[in-house]
């Protein structure tokens, strides 16, 4: 008995061992790879840092599925520097979003509502999209970003990832899961202000696909964390530097923007 209770312990011991041997590897992988590591991973997955600073101007259209309502046509144009104008079709009136570097207004889809500029936090969220290159991980510190690598995770939809925090440039802080394997982009978290109060939301992003030698996502799924139903955004095309008038990005009149 006393040498069996005594193999016990060892195999016991051994097994404690391995474990703690596991978890030691485990925790070295992991402060292996590095924050430009996996930055380095995504620029390549996309096509190389190069080619996508040679993407001056963006055309990205397709539908927005919105909770109760038929898919909705909708345009997002981009230009270098800082410049976004999103046009969505609602029971054919259009509605138009925009950011011309200085200026962040809409035109609700409304038959005889003027122009008038954003909110506080609508035109800190367009100024966020207005990026040629989707992404803060491009140019991050030209950007004003910090990027922070915080650890390894399993989603539950599939795949480990790892996970990198952004902060910076007058935006809320959000997490990116970085798939381990594709090294692209598949979750967004982040808290955005609803009717005065913080709200989680979650962005689940797939369906990459090439054009042009890059690589974007033509599927993404927006909503709160908790609860609450989900905006999906079907891209059925993207053209890689069409020609934009400057003008695109501009209120139709500065005079006819309202407060």
């Amino acid at each position: 008995m006393g040498g069996g209770g005594g193999l016990v312990t060892r195999r016991g011991g051994l097994l404690v061992g391995a474990l703690a041997l596991a978890v030691a590897l485990a925790a070295s992988l992991a402060s292996a790879q590095t924050v430009d590591e996996v930055v380095r991973r995504y620029l390549e997955a996309r096509g190389g840092a190069a080619r996508l600073r040679a993407v001056q101007s963006l055309r990205l259209r397709g539908t927005l599925a919105l909770p109760g309502m038929a898919p909705a046509p909708f345009a997002l144009e981009l230009k270098r520097p800082s410049k976004m104008r999103t046009e969505i079709t609602i029971e054919g009136h259009v509605g138009v979003r925009a950011y011309d570097g200085s200026l962040a207004w809409l035109q609700p889809p409304v038959p005889g509502e003027p122009p008038r500029l954003m909110a506080p936090e609508e035109a800190a969220e367009a100024r966020a999209q207005a990026d040629v290159d989707l992404s803060p991980l491009v140019d991050a510190q030209a950007k004003g970003y910090t990027v922070e690598l915080v650890g390894r995770d399993r989603l539950p939809e599939g795949g480990d990832t790892w996970r990198l925090l952004v902060r910076g440039n007058g935006e809320p802080e959000r997490t990116l899961h970085i798939d381990a394997r594709t090294h692209l982009v598949v979750r967004t978290d982040e808290q955005r202000t609803v009717d005065g109060k913080p709200v989680a939301f979650v962005t689940e992003v797939g369906d990459y696909r090439s054009e042009g030698g890059l690589v974007y996502p033509h599927r993404l799924e927006l909503g709160p964390r908790e609860g609450g139903e989900r905006q999906t955004l079907l891209v059925e095309s993207v053209e890689v530097n069409p020609p934009l008038d400057d003008a695109r990005f501009s209120p139709p009149k500065a005079s006819a923007v309202l407060p």
